[in-house]
């Protein structure tokens, strides 16, 4: 299994296109550059959760607890998604970064009751 998750052809293909210092970026400058991580969090992610009407108080980091909560929930193996979350134990990933349903089902309706669709998006 690979150490990281799939990823699309179009990922593929921007990141060798943005490959600085060896390292294949994602998110870069205009000028191809390694974007800082305020800037990353003040122009791309504060804005993103306000564009699809979800809680402004969402962090970047709370993808990564939903994303392990799924693949459990997938039924992948934990010690499958602890390897592609990058941790050397199995209790990391299963007591820090997966929920239970019925907590992850709670917080969820939380978030769709607070869901309004922005405006002219019907």
């Amino acid at each position: 299994m690979s150490s990281s998750p799939p990823a699309s052809g179009f990922l593929v293909e921007h990141e060798s296109a943005n490959r600085t210092d060896g390292q294949a970026l994602v998110f870069t400058t205009s000028t191809g550059e390694p974007i800082r991580r305020g800037t990353f969090r003040s122009r791309v992610w504060k804005p993103s959760p306000q564009r699809a009407g979800l809680p402004v108080a969402l962090l970047f980091h709370d993808l990564r607890h939903s994303y392990a909560t799924w693949l459990v929930s997938d039924g992948v193996p934990i010690n499958d998604v602890a390897k592609v979350m990058g941790h050397e134990q199995t209790s990391t990933t299963s007591n820090r970064y997966t929920h239970s349903p019925a907590e992850r089902d709670r917080r969820v309706s939380k978030s769709f009751a607070a869901f309004s669709p922005p405006p002219g998006n019907d």
